[in-house]
């Protein structure tokens, strides 16, 4: 925590020692970029071009010269101060090496840092965290290893857009989509389309707007897709809290996380969205949002509102797709479900992003489903008793009920469970 007092000694000392733990920690960083950005300041280059780092370390140095009389951008010594907390951690495991030349690169700063506040995220909730090393084909960024379910290994893809480690400024719904289609895309590149999967999408200093017009884009895009193995979203800021106690006014980075779960995810392994209650580090209290620029010229006396604790996504109508009709099937061809009692339809009910309905009458035939649960099925309309048709898709490795060829009778739906299928077509000797 940086503090700022009336005669600024507890300050002053506070500052210089996050310039000397900066210079220590991340001496060889700081070396790489010296020559650079000195030749970028001189020419003028905007802040957000030059190695952060670089532009940290020179707002604590210039506090230090200005106190009492100014803080010089305190958001920046609060961020200062919650990275040198995670280098502190990760410059004893045998990733650091990967890690610092990492963040030499002025490009790959951002993400690197984003990447150990994630990784520390994790560890904080109990999560054993392993960083990927580079190679020569896509991998995400982390590994973690999840508790319960049949699949134990979850890759986490990290993505920090320009936009959000610059200057602040609104979001439009144009560029917020265009952040998460850009994810995305990453995503299936390092991550791939087999194991769970998390992206993370980090950022500076982002107001509550923002976020939650990022929010709205990653839940109009994961209503649109059939990736079944992306579990979801997180949105993960840093922040500065300001507080001020008579005379004493204090900095304190803050770190906030944001899960949106994707409906169409079909895994086994479970994700808990829930704000944990033993956490001394999480902010309980309503947060407001606060222009940095104010800082520099007094603040009024407000009360706390809340921004950016962890909650799952808003309930999203599902996609609905009319089943192909089909003449009815010859016996013992294919595996045929009939209703027998006016509990069905639906024939199958879940919690996915698919309603399937008849082809021919429209009523509602599978309730909520996922593109994975049903295949090689057949299931005859108790309306107009038309044949709808779930065709053969290829196994997903998932656990699966496998029904023969025959006739089924339903009496009531059947409750399908992610990570679940049902398929059918198997002859009587499978």
């Amino acid at each position: 925590m940086a503090r700022h007092t009336s005669s600024g000694d507890e300050f002053s000392s506070l500052v210089r020692n996050l310039v000397h733990d900066t210079k220590e920690l991340l001496e060889e960083v700081i070396k790489a970029n010296e020559a650079s950005d000195k030749r970028a300041k001189a020419q003028g280059v905007d802040w957000t071009e030059r190695h952060r780092l670089c532009v940290l370390l020179e707002a604590a140095q210039e506090t230090l010269a200005s106190i009492p009389d100014a803080v010089v951008a305190p958001w920046f010594l609060a961020e200062l101060s919650a990275t040198l907390m995670v280098v502190r951690k990760w410059r004893q495991t045998a990733f650091w090496q990967a890690i610092e030349a990492a963040l030499k690169e002025r490009d790959s700063y951002p993400h690197t840092v984003g990447l150990l506040h994630v990784a520390e995220h994790l560890e904080m909730d109990g999560y054993k965290t392993n960083i990927v090393p580079e190679v020569d084909k896509p991998t995400p960024d982390l590994m973690i290893r999840a508790i319960g379910g049949t699949q134990s290994e979850v890759a986490i893809e990290c993505y920090q857009p320009a936009a959000m480690r610059g200057h602040l400024k609104p979001l439009t719904a144009k560029e917020a989509a265009k952040i998460v289609e850009k994810s995305m895309e990453k995503a299936r590149r390092q991550i791939g389309l087999r194991i769970p999967g998390i992206i993370v999408i980090c950022g500076y200093n982002q107001s509550r707007e923002n976020l939650r017009m990022l929010r709205d884009a990653i839940e109009e895009r994961l209503s649109k897709t059939n990736r079944a193995n992306l579990w979801g979203f997180w949105l993960l800021t840093l922040g500065v809290l300001f507080k001020r106690e008579g005379s004493t006014i204090s900095f304190t980075p803050t770190r906030s996380a944001e899960f949106v779960l994707n409906p169409a995810y079909f895994g086994t392994v479970d994700f808990e969205a829930k704000v944990p209650t033993d956490r001394p580090d999480l902010i309980k209290d309503q947060l407001s949002d606060l222009s940095t620029d104010m800082l520099l010229f007094g603040i009024p006396e407000r009360r706390l509102k809340q921004v950016g604790l962890p909650s799952s996504t808003r309930p999203k109508s599902p996609r609905k797709t009319a089943l192909k009709l089909i003449p009815e099937p010859d016996r013992l061809s294919r595996s045929v479900i009939h209703g027998t009692t006016n509990q069905v339809p639906p024939f199958f009910m879940g919690t996915g992003n698919v309603n399937c309905s008849c082809g021919k009458c429209g009523i509602l035939l599978a309730e909520r489903i996922w593109s994975l649960s049903i295949s090689d099925i057949v299931l005859q309309c108790p309306s107009c008793k038309s044949f709808n048709d779930f065709p053969s898709i290829a196994q997903s490795g998932h656990p699966a009920v496998l029904l023969t060829k025959g006739n089924y009778n339903f009496s009531k739906p059947v409750i399908l469970k992610p990570g679940r299928c049902v398929h059918g077509g198997f002859d009587q000797a499978t």
